[in-house]
């Protein structure tokens, strides 16, 4: 049993009700460590208002900084909806340095009630997380949690994401680019998507469970680790979402080394099980520091929490069992 720990005095980060853009929900919170600090993007809600004649708690994405990774300061709106179809939210953030700039996917919502055509990912990119250089729409399907390999595979920029996480049994893929602007190509994504079976990683134990990528892929001598969330009985009234790890290859990502066969954490603590959405922590991020691994989790759709563990001793779990040729 891998000896996974909560953060003693979890929640992290709440809602601000000082602050009307995340007066209800801080949550799904994915960090990253650059010049000296670490840096904290995560999902903020409002309370109900009015948006193009839809009454909706409207999600954006906050950015906030820390010295020690647990106490975050200086709390800013950084994305909210500005184009059609990211007109009724922006949701959970996952960001990636590469090439001296950051990039941070998100879920767009493009209506209300929000509908699988309306749900897709989208990325904006920055080099100080002051300035947004650049947003673009990225899946022209249904998909969520989006996450870019921190260096390039085999020339290649590699992407992570869960496609059809509106229209089950959801799936998550690898998809590998020669170009920044092929992320946004709407051409290149019809056609991987054509042949989505060819680039999914077999996770599902049953078509009753769901899926969805965590956090960013972190790189270690052993392989890629990933950090996701798995749901069992997805479909029923009796779903319990976990957080579990997989290991995969450094130069074949589509090989899975190993993964867990128990959730590394589910729903116990009362900030887990009360909240907007009772019952959930859902990861979305993770940090190695001093031989820990950190894992940022949503709980209950309304705060952000932090678990940590020794990265050894996960890994030791995930790698290859070496076979006896004796």
């Amino acid at each position: 049993m891998i000896a996974v720990k909560r953060f003693p005095s979890n929640p992290i980060l709440a809602p601000n009700t000082q602050q009307s853009w995340e007066q209800e929900a801080a949550f799904n919170g994915c960090p990253i460590v650059a010049d000296g600090a670490t840096h904290l993007l995560y999902r903020a809600m409002s309370q109900a208002q009015t948006i193009k004649g839809k009454y909706i708690e409207l999600s954006t994405i906050g950015h906030a900084i820390s010295f020690d990774r647990v106490h975050f300061l200086n709390r800013r709106q950084l994305i909210f909806p500005q184009y059609d179809w990211e007109q009724f939210g922006c949701e959970d953030p996952r960001v990636t340095q590469l090439d001296g700039k950051f990039y941070i996917f998100y879920t767009a919502l493009a209506d209300f009630p929000p509908s699988p055509k309306g749900i897709t990912v989208a990325v904006a990119t920055t080099r100080d997380f002051h300035t947004i250089e650049a947003k673009h729409h990225v899946t022209p399907f249904n998909a969520k949690a989006m996450a870019l390999f921190p260096q390039r595979v085999n020339n290649k920029l590699a992407v992570i994401l869960t496609a059809n996480t509106d229209l089950p049994p959801a799936k998550i893929a690898i998809a590998y680019l020669d170009c920044e602007s092929q992320l946004w190509n709407t051409s290149f994504w019809e056609k991987w998507h054509a042949k989505l079976d060819d680039h999914v990683l077999p996770l599902l134990h049953s078509l009753h469970d769901h899926v969805e990528v965590g956090a960013p892929p972190i790189k270690t001598n052993d392989g890629w680790l990933l950090i996701y969330c798995y749901i069992r009985n997805y479909l029923s009234s009796n779903k319990t979402f976990g957080i579990e790890a997989l290991l995969l290859d450094n130069t074949n990502p589509n090989k899975i080394l190993g993964r867990t066969d128990m959730p590394l954490l589910v729903p116990e603590f009362k900030y887990e099980l009360v909240g907007k959405i009772p019952n959930v922590i859902f990861p979305s991020g993770a940090l190695v520091y001093n031989n820990n691994l950190g894992i940022y989790y949503g709980a209950a759709d309304t705060t952000v929490c932090l678990a940590t563990c020794k990265l050894e001793e996960l890994l030791s779990v995930l790698r290859p069992k070496q076979k006896n040729t004796s």
